[in-house]
């Protein structure tokens, strides 16, 4: 896993509560929104973290405590 999907697993997985792409960019320090979507979706497809997708856009968080 690269260091920023390892940045972004650890910020969702340490959240309370579901997160959106937007507090996820911020968090990690990624520049671009359309990047820190498409590694959460990448971690999605990797069914390391969950995701919904909403009217606007998704939010993500993991279940448990792997």
């Amino acid at each position: 896993m690269s260091e920023r999907k390892t940045k972004i697993f650890n910020f969702i997985k340490e959240s309370d509560q579901p997160v959106d792409v937007e507090k996820i960019r911020k968090a990690c320090k990624i520049g671009n929104w359309n990047t820190a979507l498409k590694h959460c979706l990448e971690l999605l497809l990797e069914g390391k973290i969950n995701g919904q997708k909403t009217s606007k856009s998704w939010v993500f968080w993991k279940e448990g405590g792997e």
